[in-house]
């Protein structure tokens, strides 16, 4: 504890004292978390930091809780003075800490994620969509019409995929505050790519 010795003028809202303590305080590291975002959000431009995740949709790093608020631009980026792949292992790294808070909701054939307004991120995460193999008809199949919105179904029923495509639908022509992609996306081999 450092002590700091300060005359201070009196007024009629604070103490007399002449004594101020103040603590040491350990700065923590920033929290990343990765963010998807879409190349044709106009909320963002080439000023933020963005790593291609596939066609038309990138990553972005978020900074600090809560996640998805504010991303990194380029001079917080030059700021941290770390390497970009380090970056990308400390946001994969808080992404797969936060696995606990990620949760499915409904009944099938069409499930829907939650996890903090950034249920999109939950594509990143291999050790969630594991987990979930072999647990829906098919190969995993979503729809991602925005940050906060996964649903989720099997390549093999026609229900499902008929009521994943309908939403992806309602949620464009409703509208979004981040929109992502419309269509479905399906799980092969461990990655995503768009259902045909």
């Amino acid at each position: 504890m450092l002590d700091i010795t300060d005359n201070f003028s009196p007024c009629p809202f604070s103490l007399k004292s002449t004594r101020t303590r103040l603590h040491l305080v350990q700065v923590m590291n920033a929290t990343f978390m990765p963010v998807v975002v879409s190349v044709r959000d106009p909320a963002y431009r080439e000023e933020y930091v963005f790593d291609l995740l596939f066609e038309d949709l990138v990553v972005g790093y978020s900074i600090g809780h809560p996640y998805g608020e504010r991303l990194m631009r380029r001079q917080d980026f030059d700021r941290l003075r770390m390497p970009r792949r380090e970056l990308r292992h400390r946001a994969a790294a808080q992404l797969d800490a936060s696995i606990d808070r990620m949760a499915i909701h409904g009944r099938p054939p069409a499930l829907m994620l939650s996890f903090d307004g950034i249920e999109s991120s939950v594509l990143l995460c291999d050790e969630f969509w594991a987990a979930l193999e072999g647990r829906v008809p098919g190969s995993i199949v979503v729809g991602v019409p925005a940050r906060d919105v996964v649903i989720i179904t099997g390549s093999r029923s026609p229900i499902g995929m008929a009521k994943a495509s309908r939403a992806v639908d309602r949620m464009f022509f409703a509208g979004s505050r981040h929109p992502l992609r419309r269509g479905l996306l399906v799980r092969q081999g461990g990655a995503w790519r768009p259902m045909q």
